[in-house]
């Protein structure tokens, strides 16, 4: 029998508030846009069509925060889980699976670029091609191929939206991936 070790780093109170405020933000402007939306239709009044268009964009943008939801649920509120196998990252909201242990080539550390107070553990993936296409949305696949360009590797994971430091993510990930390639 084999000794697994699990380490869950889980997302910190300010994303999930963030998740939770952004939901509530928009069934709120989602209910007085249909209101809006009501009132100027029952009364013949200009801009109807323009709010009734703002009234579709509300509700599928409470359909994609209820889907956030969903997901941070589903998830366990964790947001990154480092295991004998490798490191999955739920935090950023791209689902690329586990990065396998076997997959990495090195693991670097990089500031960044929008805010020089947070740091990035980059997973530099033998194939990061492989990890790219597995994200489903064009959106993410793009911002993928856009942080492999930037920081050599599609694999960034930050502190930014996780309960732990820094050093205890980037110790943890080490240790393992030190395991891992022995």
């Amino acid at each position: 029998m084999t000794n697994t070790s699990i380490i869950r780093f889980m997302l910190n109170g300010r994303k999930r508030f963030g998740v939770y405020a952004f939901c509530a933000g928009t069934f709120l402007a989602m209910c007085g846009l249909m209101y809006l939306a009501h009132y100027l239709y029952s009364m013949r009044l200009p801009g109807r069509y323009l709010t009734g268009l703002f009234v579709v964009v509300s509700m599928l943008l409470f359909i994609f925060s209820l889907w956030a939801v969903y997901r941070m649920h589903k998830d366990g509120l964790i947001g990154v889980i480092i295991s004998d196998e490798g490191v999955t990252d739920l935090s950023t909201g791209y689902y690329v699976g586990t990065v396998l242990w076997k997959d990495i080539e090195r693991i670097k550390v990089m500031d960044d670029l929008e805010n020089l107070n947070y740091q990035y553990v980059v997973l530099v993936v033998k194939n990061p091609n492989q990890y790219i296409v597995q994200e489903k949305t064009a959106i993410k696949r793009r911002s993928l191929i856009l942080k492999f360009h930037t920081y050599g590797s599609p694999i960034c994971i930050s502190t930014r939206a996780l309960c732990c430091t820094f050093n205890e993510l980037y110790s943890a990930i080490n240790d393992h991936y030190r395991k891992a390639i022995k």
